[in-house]
């Protein structure tokens, strides 16, 4: 099976937010309007019965946060069918952990998934024996404060493991770049520890395995959609097809230069040409593998 008759195949979509369904400066699509085509892609997949997560490397909002949002723009994405990094965290730490204390380095976008998931949060000023810490989690935050990362370090000297929403360097949301405050700041605490930071968010084994089961369909049905390397890592992970679209991080040149077996499978200019390639029949719109170049 190849080409379109592969992704005709496809029953669970994982669908990137910034740079992917929305244009914007700020990851989770906070602010950003939708790139065209998100709304028609997100509808058309309803209609034809696919499962459909929507998932962002974002983790300074909780998902409903962020969900809500993308509704006010005009895309139908309902709060369930939204994962966050913060929020893969906080179902990791729960699974690893539960009912555990955890040093929360961050805003509501983790400490509200992991209250929800009965983890009780340490407060940086109330943090009395570092020893009774189960973990450290660093989300992403408008600041930090030096007892926040004090509270860490001494968590994590005293033997809690430390996680961190995502480390990509740089976020891209087809607006321009900025750093990822997240992947900074873990990368401070680990500098200052000598601790390794286990990802949560994409494109991390636990992030993969997470999603494949959420959308319960076979890894060969399943398409992961987005604009940068970290998708199409996420895609190989789970054993997913991957589809890069040019409408934010990627150009057509850098997907060229990607090594073969770091390609992804279809390339698009942007979710619009893919609504519309899941809506004409095979027969009528061939499709190469691992191009790298546009598909028209």
């Amino acid at each position: 099976m190849t080409g379109l008759s592969r992704l005709t195949g496809v029953e669970g979509w994982i669908l990137d937010v910034d740079g992917c369904l929305v244009r914007t400066s700020r990851a989770g699509g906070t602010g950003g309007t939708p790139i065209p085509g998100a709304a028609e892609l997100l509808t058309g997949l309803a209609e034809r019965g696919h499962r459909v997560v929507v998932c962002t490397n974002a983790s300074e909002l909780p998902p409903a946060a962020y969900a809500e949002h993308l509704r006010e723009i005009g895309l139908p994405v309902a709060d369930e069918d939204f994962v966050t990094a913060g929020s893969a965290g906080a179902d990791h730490i729960a699974a690893a952990h539960p009912g555990g204390r955890v040093v929360a380095v961050g805003g509501p976008g983790i400490t509200v998934p992991l209250r929800e998931r009965g983890l009780e949060v340490v407060e940086a000023d109330g943090l009395r024996d570092p020893g009774e810490c189960a973990a450290v989690l660093v989300g992403a935050a408008p600041s930090y404060t030096h007892a926040a990362l004090n509270a860490a370090c001494l968590a994590i000297e005293a033997g809690a493991p430390l996680y961190v929403s995502q480390n990509q360097p740089w976020f891209h949301g087809g607006a321009g770049r900025s750093i990822a405050i997240s992947a900074v700041m873990a990368a401070a605490i680990a500098w200052a520890t000598g601790a390794g930071a286990e990802v949560t968010g994409k494109p991390s084994p636990v992030l993969a395995e997470a999603l494949r089961h959420r959308l319960g369909v076979p890894a060969e049905r399943i398409a992961v959609v987005g604009d940068a390397t970290a998708e199409i890592e996420l895609a190989r992970a789970i054993g997913a097809q991957a589809v890069t679209v040019l409408s934010g991080a990627l150009t057509a040149d850098a997907v060229a230069a990607l090594p073969d077996v770091r390609r992804p499978d279809h390339v698009l200019p942007d979710v619009a040409a893919l609504h519309h390639l899941l809506s004409r029949t095979p027969d009528s719109a061939p499709v190469s593998d691992r191009t790298p170049g546009v598909l028209s």
